[in-house]
C-alpha cells in the first residue's frame, strides 16, 4: 500500500512539473481528499453555519445573488466538473465578508452587498470564492491540518463539536480561512477568468479590493474578517491590474442601476 501511494505521488509530482504548480495542487488534492469526502465535509460545515448565522429572508435577494453567480459557476465547471454550487446570503449588515466551504458552498454577507456599488464588484468577490473551490484550497488545507482519516470522520458527522469549531473559525476568519499566497493568486486568476466569461467587467474585482484597501488603511473594524482571509494588499491589487492588462483590458457589464434596485431592500 505504501509503495502504491508513493508511486501515485511520484507520478503526480512529475505531471505537476510539466503542467504547473496549480495543476499539481489540484491533482494532489483530488488524490488525498476524494470529491465525496469534500462534499460531505462541506455539507456538515454548511449545516453548522446556517445554525449559527441568520439567512436573509428575502427570496428575491437570494435569487438575485444566485443569478449573478450562475454564469461564472457555469464557466468554472470546465476547470472542475462535478461540483454543485450553493450560494446563500447571510443577514448581517456589519459583516463585510464572503467565504467558500469545501464542495461548493458559497456565502456572502449583506454587509458586503451594502459596501458594493454594482454587480461587477459582487461578481468579482463571488468569482474569487468560486476560484477557491476550483483550486480545492479549503479541502487541501484541512487535509494538511487534520489528515485524511480525521477529515473523513468529520465528513461523516462523527465529531459535530469539531465541525462547530471549524465553522466558528471560518466565520471569524480564523486559521481555516487564511489561504496561502499561492492559493489567493490562483483564486484571483480564476476570478478574473470567470468574470470575463460571464461578460462582467473584470475591473469589478479590482475596484472592490481597492475599496477594501482604503478601509484597511482606515482600520474599519467591520471589515476585519474579510481582510484577514482576503488581504487586499497593494501588491495584490497591482498584480490583478497587470493580469487585466495582459488580457487586453476586456470590457464588460457593471450593472450599477440594476444592482441598486435589486438590493434596495437592504437599505430600507
Amino acid at each position: 500500500m505504501h509503495r502504491r501511494i508513493t508511486l501515485t505521488l511520484t507520478t503526480l509530482l512529475l505531471g505537476g512539473l510539466l503542467n504547473g504548480c496549480a495543476t499539481l495542487r489540484q491533482q494532489l488534492g483530488a488524490t488525498l481528499v476524494p470529491l465525496k469526502t469534500e462534499i460531505e465535509l462541506g455539507e456538515q460545515m454548511a449545516a453548522q453555519i446556517e445554525k449559527q448565522e441568520k439567512i436573509h429572508p428575502n427570496r428575491r435577494l437570494q435569487n438575485y445573488i444566485r443569478e449573478i453567480a450562475a454564469p461564472m459557476i457555469h464557466h468554472s465547471l470546465a476547470d472542475r466538473p462535478g461540483i454543485t454550487y450553493s450560494v446563500t446570503v447571510l443577514d448581517d449588515p456589519d459583516q463585510v465578508n464572503a467565504f467558500a466551504l469545501p464542495g461548493g458552498f458559497l456565502y456572502i454577507y449583506t454587509g458586503l452587498l451594502l459596501l458594493a456599488e454594482n454587480e461587477a464588484e459582487v461578481a468579482g468577490v463571488l468569482a474569487h470564492e468560486i476560484g477557491h473551490v476550483v483550486g480545492r484550497h479549503s479541502a487541501n488545507q484541512l487535509a494538511t491540518q487534520y489528515g485524511l482519516a480525521l477529515l473523513s470522520n468529520l465528513a461523516l458527522g462523527e465529531n459535530p463539536n469539531e465541525i462547530a469549531h471549524l465553522s466558528s473559525q471560518l466565520i471569524g476568519a480564523g486559521t481555516q480561512a487564511r489561504f496561502s499566497r499561492d492559493d489567493e493568486r490562483e483564486a484571483d486568476k480564476y476570478g478574473v477568468k470567470y468574470m470575463i466569461g460571464a461578460a462582467y467587467a473584470p475591473h469589478g474585482l479590482l475596484s472592490f479590493f481597492q475599496k477594501m484597501n482604503q478601509l484597511e488603511k482606515g482600520r474599519q473594524s467591520k471589515v476585519s474578517n474579510l481582510l484577514s482571509s482576503h488581504p487586499p494588499t497593494e501588491e495584490r491589487i497591482q498584480r490583478i491590474e497587470k493580469m487585466i492588462r495582459s488580457m487586453g483590458r476586456p470590457k464588460g457589464k457593471t450593472e450599477a442601476a440594476r444592482f441598486m434596485n435589486r438590493t434596495a431592500v437592504l437599505r430600507k
